[in-house]
């Protein structure tokens, strides 16, 4: 690493810091140039944003050229992106235009990838993140000579797409997942197959609501005890607790109606719609939230993984979003769910169903244990890379 040289980011970069028009005046949004929020940094090269600005709206703030490298600075520290065309930012990105006579864009990208640490150490908040552009500024980058910078990034960007491909595979299941619902069911709320309609109420033995905030206060919360669940805790269909948000076991034998069953179904009740898990054997005795509900049902009426593919459609989310109350917060009560009006279909084209589902989800399984061993492999690369440890005789099939 003789050839390597540290330098401050200021010192290889131009840093920019974003700026947000006007949001009141309309002449400034609808064009056609980018405007990028943390939301739209993608761990990659970014070309589309939610949100467009008109020329009139981008002169108001800061343009930069393709391959900025822009980092989230506030809040979620370290998420970032490379462009891929002109774009402008928001004030909680900083961007990165590097002098290319000194850093190769995509090694900046790539290194940039490593700062989250850098960061978290510069920022100037515990409850809300935040590192200012002159801190930001100071912090280091080591780089090789040009050429050993682009073989650098030329391995990584080998690396880097085999994870996205692996990605890519994963979300074609879960299309196929989807579009095999529809394809069995139709629509659950145009029921274009005709199926008979049944209130939820009328298809589940119990809908229970978790435990209200008088009986479980911020007190009785402790590490590493029996998990509770609120709708945080539930994503992609899957139950994943929080061991610092647990409770006691004598707080648990109090709360003895919301200890969770074997295909029980859990339900969000509070912020985005949709959001329910079935409970596996893994999940048992653990406890429902004050944010959750579950639903008991009859396994040989009903197929749990049916009603949750039922509840987290799109179609019913909108249902859902349309019903609930709350000004602030959407919020679900036993009388709307227990409302909410459902296709039943028999359970044995239900259980065709889950069977499909279930070799859908061995082969994402599969897959995910495959995208995993990928990761391990870019982030080995990338240790080796920018520690300049035995990197200059690696090739990346040399990894694999």
């Amino acid at each position: 690493m003789s050839d390597w040289v540290t330098a401050k980011l200021k010192d290889v970069a131009k840093v920019v810091t974003g700026k947000t028009p006007q949001t009141s005046n309309s002449e400034y949004y609808g064009g056609d140039i980018p405007f990028v929020s943390p939301a739209d940094l993608n761990e990659g090269i970014l070309s589309e944003t939610k949100t467009y600005l008109t020329s009139s709206g981008a002169d108001q703030v800061y343009r930069v050229p393709k391959n900025t490298v822009l980092v989230s600075c506030i809040g979620n520290l370290g998420k970032l992106a490379i462009t891929a065309k002109e774009v402008c930012f928001n004030q909680q990105i900083n961007g990165l235009i590097f002098d290319e006579q000194k850093i190769f864009p995509k090694y900046g990208f790539y290194f940039a990838q490593t700062i989250k640490p850098q960061l978290e150490k510069a920022s100037s908040s515990t409850t809300l993140p935040i590192v200012n552009k002159s801190r930001f500024s100071d912090l280091e980058i080591k780089y090789p000579p040009l050429s050993e910078q682009r073989r650098i990034a030329s391995i990584l960007d080998q690396a880097d797409e085999l994870r996205q491909k692996r990605q890519q595979a994963i979300e074609k299941l879960d299309q196929l997942l989807q579009a095999t619902f529809i394809d069995m069911f139709g629509d659950p709320v145009s029921n274009p197959k005709g199926f008979e309609v049944k209130k939820l109420s009328e298809q589940v033995d119990l809908i229970q609501i978790g435990p209200f905030g008088t009986q479980l206060h911020q007190e009785d919360y402790i590490e590493n005890g029996i998990p509770l669940i609120n709708p945080s805790h539930i994503k992609n269909g899957k139950i994943i607790p929080n061991h610092k948000l647990t409770v006691s076991q004598s707080k648990y034998e109090e709360l003895t109606q919301y200890h969770l069953r074997l295909n029980d179904v859990l339900l969000g009740r509070r912020g985005e719609m949709g959001r329910c898990a079935v409970v596996t054997q893994n999940e048992v005795g653990w406890l429902c939230g004050t944010g959750s509900l579950f639903l008991r049902l009859n396994v040989e009426k009903i197929n749990p993984f049916f009603l949750e593919m039922l509840l987290s459609s799109d179609s019913i989310k909108r249902y859902l979003e349309n019903v609930s109350q709350g000004q602030t917060m959407a919020n679900l009560n036993k009388t709307i769910v227990g409302s909410i009006p459902l296709i039943a279909p028999s359970i044995e084209i239900q259980n065709k169903f889950f069977l499909i589902a279930e070799k859908i989800d061995k082969m994402k399984t599969e897959l995910k244990s495959a995208k995993n061993q990928v990761n391990n492999l870019f982030e080995s690369l990338q240790n080796q890379a920018f520690n300049g440890t035995s990197f200059e005789n690696l090739r990346y099939k040399d990894s694999l």
